[in-house]
């Protein structure tokens, strides 16, 4: 048996851990980097392992076991130490912007520093002290602007002696202030507003000045004599006084000027009616000269003198209508008579009328009590520019009423005819301004004509917006005249494309003047329609007018025509408006919806209301009516209102205390056919606008107490209209 040798080596490996190689000192470095070394003993761990040969020849060393061995020597150990903190060195300063910029201001400045030289270590203490640091100092960009104030006022002062020479004055004062509070800088604003200023103080100049005397109130009006009539209105001598007390003349002033006591004669009544005859009701045996009579019915006066719109002569033209040829056979110029008695009728016209136009005309008619009408070839209307003889008189037996309607299809509009006694030789004309200047339909017209032989009539001519119209190869402005002589019943018809209102007509002796428009519409709504008044002249215009609501569903515009300079006042729903109107100027007023306007002028003027209309929906196209003022006011109307119309109105403008006396037709107004009643309160006290429906036919209407008020007439149909006033002409103040 072979014998095989087992040769085991062992091997060694030791770990030291921690320890420090060469002398080895007791330090540690606490002012830096906190590490130093100290003598120590440390273990050393050796790990060993057993082998042996083995494998093919035994030609490998296996592993076949370890074993672990500690040993302990003497080595140098590293430490470590507390450092505590110190600052590093300052930075440089760092600046930040002015804190203002205009004016004084302060800049900051910074600077920081670290806690580095040494940084704390090991538990070491930080660094005491603030990391940053802060300066301030002033700074100035800009000086600011300073703007001016003013220093208060000083004193006043006086500048003039007492203005009068006794009793109080007034004596002027001023006082001044200054830009210094402070005084304006570096481009800043100077002070706004006056740097001076004045004013007046009251004064006495050391006596009392002489008191004039002033007159009081008038006293009432007393009875100084019996009624002078045994029927109907006569005169009376009435007296009134007054005391010179407000005030008394004092101080050397003086007395009064005038008579303290006034008489006058004044309409009176003893109860008896006298029987009618003309204007004037008179009995030859039981009234005399001095006024033992009394008006007719429709008149108003004070027992001499008698007024209205009723008579027996009328001279009436018909102006030219534009034609509607969809309703051909519809055209007709008529007269509505309205009368209280059986009358009879006759129409005379020139003797120089063609006789077959003569014959159909001149004739005589018999109608009975209330209302009949006359109708009147349309071939006697005017035509343009040209002199011709279409004027016809209309006489009456009876007193009566008379009014002239023109209608062409759609196109109607009425007017009331003056008795010719109320006729003038002075009118001022009103119009309106054509809707269309390119179409004669539209034109402003007016027309007159003479009532007697020789008559010399001048025209001086207002044309809208300097247009010049041309007559017989002549050419003529506004400002300038036309003339023209007419015989009996000859008339004229002037008709221009621009509004012809404020054209002054004077007359050598009396004349009809009618003025209006062919066919016009105020607005882009509705279809024209004729406008056509007769004019009453200027002696008989009136200076207070209350203009109602035209129709329900319309409109208003309102055109005041001045005579003369004129200053006039208009007030609408409490607002009022001032104007001054110079010779033959007129202005427009434009109402929108049912309101009441009041008009008071220093002067008489000519005040026209047209009614527009203001909608797609609203009824009836434009008509065209004479205001009457508060002096043509009377207290009973005949009136004729045209049949054929769909709706027909009375609006009376009535003192509010008189509503309950009014009667229609002798009896007090149905509530049901009053469809407005609006009250408004004016200078002469409170005054009621009522709109009353009634129907066609001849109405009559008056106060039981004689109170006067104001009558229009106006109607409606599908796109036709017409509107005239009961009276125009002005009894005056009784």
């Amino acid at each position: 048996m072979t014998k095989y040798l087992l040769v085991i080596l062992g091997v060694f490996i030791c770990f030291e851990q921690g320890f420090v190689r060469g002398t080895c000192l007791d330090f540690c470095d606490s002012a830096r980097s906190g590490r130093g070394t100290k003598n120590c003993y440390i273990k050393t761990t050796c790990i060993g392992y057993t082998t042996r040969r083995c494998g093919f020849l035994w030609g490998k060393t296996c592993t076949t076991g370890s074993y672990t061995r500690y040993l302990s020597k003497k080595s140098c150990c590293p430490i470590s130490c507390k450092v505590n903190g110190h600052w590093g060195s300052w930075s440089s300063w760092s600046s930040y912007q002015c804190s203002a910029t205009c004016g004084a201001g302060t800049r900051t400045y910074k600077r920081r520093r670290n806690c580095n030289d040494p940084t704390p270590k090991n538990g070491g203490n930080s660094c005491h002290g603030s990391a940053e640091e802060s300066l301030h100092k002033y700074c100035l960009l800009n000086y600011c602007r300073v703007n001016g104030g003013w220093s208060s006022w000083e004193s006043w002062s006086s500048v003039s002696s007492c203005s009068v020479t006794c009793g109080k004055g007034i004596m002027k004062h001023t006082r001044k202030r200054f830009c210094n509070n402070p005084r304006p800088k570096y481009g800043g604003t100077q002070c706004s507003g006056m740097a001076k200023e004045g004013t007046t103080k009251e004064c006495y100049a050391g006596r009392h000045c002489p008191v004039d005397g002033s007159w009081g109130n008038w006293t009432e009006w007393i009875p100084k004599s019996p009624c002078s009539v045994t029927c109907g209105l006569g005169i009376q001598v009435v007296q009134k006084k007054r005391m010179c007390d407000h005030p008394k003349p004092t101080y050397g002033g003086k007395d009064c000027i005038g008579e303290p006591e006034k008489k006058m004669e004044k309409a009176c009544s003893i109860g008896t009616a006298c029987p009618e005859k003309g204007s004037i009701k008179c009995m030859a045996k039981q009234c005399s000269e001095y006024g033992r009579c009394g008006c007719s019915f429709g008149f108003y006066g004070d027992g001499f003198t008698c007024t209205g719109s009723r008579g027996k002569q009328f001279l009436v033209l018909f102006m030219e209508n534009a034609i509607d040829y969809f309703s051909i056979k519809d055209h007709f110029s008529k007269l509505y008579i309205a009368s209280r008695s059986n009358s009879i009728i006759s129409l005379k016209t020139s003797s120089s009328l063609p006789t077959k136009m003569k014959n159909k005309l001149s004739k005589s008619f018999r109608v009975k009590r209330s209302q009949a009408d006359i109708k009147i070839p349309v071939h006697m209307r005017a035509v343009d520019m040209k002199t011709e003889k279409k004027g016809i008189l209309v006489e009456t037996s009876e007193t009566t009423s008379l009014f002239a309607v023109n209608h062409d299809g759609w196109s109607s509009d009425s007017t009331l005819i003056l008795p010719v006694e109320r006729l003038g030789r002075r009118y001022i004309v009103g119009s309106s301004a054509p809707f269309n200047s390119r179409s004669s339909d539209y034109n402003s017209q007016v027309g007159f004509v003479a009532a007697e032989d020789g008559t010399t009539v001048t025209m001086t001519l207002n044309i809208a917006g300097g247009h010049e119209l041309r007559f017989k190869n002549k050419t003529y402005k506004s400002g300038q005249t036309m003339q023209f002589h007419l015989e009996k019943y000859e008339d004229f018809q002037l008709s221009d494309s621009h509004d012809l209102t404020g054209t002054l007509i004077e007359s050598s002796k009396p004349i009809a003047v009618f003025a209006g428009n062919k066919c016009n519409k105020l607005n882009r709504f509705g279809y024209c329609s004729h406008l056509v008044e007769q004019l009453p002249p200027t002696n008989n215009l009136d200076k207070t007018f209350i203009v109602p609501p035209s129709l329900l569903r319309t409109g208003g515009l309102i055109r005041v025509v001045a005579v003369s300079k004129t200053n006039i006042e208009y007030q609408i729903d409490g607002a009022k408006t001032k104007k001054t109107l110079e010779n033959s100027q007129y202005c427009d007023i434009e109402v929108k919806d049912k309101s009441i306007t009041y008009i008071k002028a220093d002067k008489p003027v000519l005040v026209l209301s047209f009614a527009v209309r203001i909608g797609r929906r609203g009824g009836g196209d434009p008509y065209m009516t004479l205001v009457p003022g508060l002096q043509q006011y009377i207290h009973q109307y005949h009136v004729a209102i045209p049949r054929g119309f769909k709706t027909n109105y009375m609006t009376i403008m009535i003192s509010s205390k008189s509503k309950t006396y009014l009667r229609l037709n002798m009896k007090k107004v149905s509530p049901n056919s009053i469809l407005s009643d609006k009250c408004l309160t004016i200078d002469e006290g409170k005054y009621c606008t009522m709109i009353i429906k009634v129907g066609g036919g001849a109405h009559q209407v008056e106060t039981t107490d004689g109170t006067r008020f104001g009558l229009l007439i106006h109607g409606q149909d599908q796109g036709d209209g017409y509107g005239y006033a009961a009276n125009v002409v002005s009894p005056g103040i009784v």
